[in-house]
């Protein structure tokens, strides 16, 4: 076990690593996707969706063999000190670039639907301290503030899109595949690239769970949980929009939250969507905060993470700031993120899992044999 000594169940895991991807790709990817594939949007999610249980099957793999072990200890064993803890950096580097990234988005978010008047930067700041104060108290706490919001915000979320029912004309869901499989290949690649991030930060707090041992099913758990929400989400806003004016829009999701009202009497209850949105996305600013900060206290061989939280909220207050200058350079970010995603993230698991296989054939019982050695030998 490293520097983390707090226990999280697996149901509190699968929850923090789907709100950690749907949070924020129910805001923009909609649009992009409607942009890229029109109405075959949907079966793009389909295609991510079985691309990502495959991936998250590499995840859980790699956790179960070094059951007490995060994602850059076991780097530095199996690439040596030096290239272990090299890694170890740049996983950090990538979850602290994308926790300024995921920032500026909410940030955007406010200031384009609710206070328009206020400095982008005060929001910047509000965000980075409630994530600051988060990562301080630890994983234990926000897993379970994630595991009492989360369900809630899902629940609603799915009310909102049930409302909005009455307004779908389904008939534009049709002709289906009429886009060619490059194009549901691109769309599929950017949910993919969510999904893997997901993946990212379970190496680092796999080894908190307190049983390991029965985390193989998370893959599928959170697969599934995506696939629905995204399907729910995409298809909702197609059928009411369109795909033509789905992909003009900026927040579609939201839009599709205003036309919902109750009674006739009840309005403007899409603030309670706004509300989930920013409830949501701070949890998922803490674990990709947490992630970055422990990735780094484990590759320079700090005896705690705390010390590094301050620096790096003063860090990520001034990185979203300096990242982009308006909402279209974020959606033009989206074009590129598979590609640094796949690189980064999905390079260097691949690379941490097939080392993981050569050592359990030079091995007798692999990586989890000797974790558990290990153990017994220290207790």
């Amino acid at each position: 076990m490293g520097i983390e000594k707090g226990k999280i169940s697996r149901i509190q895991a699968v929850f923090l690593v789907t709100n950690a991807t749907l949070a924020t790709m129910v805001l923009y990817v909609p649009a992009l996707l409607a942009r890229e594939t029109g109405q075959d949007a949907w079966i793009t999610v389909i295609l991510a969706g079985a691309v990502g249980v495959l991936y998250g099957g590499i995840v859980v793999s790699i956790g179960a063999r070094f059951p007490d072990k995060n994602f850059v200890e076991y780097s530095i064993e199996l690439l040596g000190p030096w290239a272990g803890r090299a890694v170890g950096i740049i996983f950090g580097l990538f979850f602290l670039y994308r926790t300024g990234v995921v920032i500026r988005e909410f940030s955007e978010l406010l200031v384009n639907l609710v206070m328009p008047e206020t400095p982008l930067v005060v929001f910047n700041i509000l965000i980075v301290s409630l994530a600051t104060y988060g990562v301080y108290l630890g994983l234990e706490v926000f897993a379970r503030v994630n595991e009492i919001l989360f369900p809630i915000a899902l629940f609603i979320g799915t009310v909102f899109i049930a409302l909005a029912i009455p307004e779908m004309e389904f008939y534009q869901l049709k002709p289906v595949l009429v886009h060619s499989l490059p194009a549901l290949l691109r769309g599929s690649s950017l949910l993919l690239s969510f999904y893997m991030e997901g993946g990212g930060a379970l190496l680092m707090f796999y080894p908190n769970l307190r049983r390991p041992e029965d985390g193989k099913p998370i893959s599928y758990q959170v697969a599934l949980l995506l696939v629905l929400a995204m399907l729910a989400d995409i298809v909702g806003v197609i059928a009411l929009f369109g795909p033509e004016e789905a992909a003009r829009l900026i927040f579609p999701t939201y839009e599709l939250a205003k036309t919902v009202h109750l009674g006739g009497f009840i309005e403007h209850i899409e603030s309670l969507v706004v509300g989930i949105w920013i409830t949501m996305g701070g949890l998922k600013v803490m674990v990709f905060y947490y992630v970055s900060a422990l990735a780094f206290a484990e590759s320079w061989d700090l005896r705690d993470y705390r010390p590094l939280v301050l620096p790096m909220g003063m860090i990520l207050a001034a990185l979203t700031v300096l990242e982009f200058a308006d909402t279209n350079q974020i959606r033009t970010f989206f074009r590129y993120m598979p590609a640094f995603t796949v690189t980064v993230l999905g390079g260097i698991t691949i690379l941490i899992y097939l080392l993981t296989i050569i050592r359990k054939k030079d091995t007798p019982g692999g990586g989890a044999a000797q974790g558990h050695k290990n153990e017994r030998s220290t207790s």
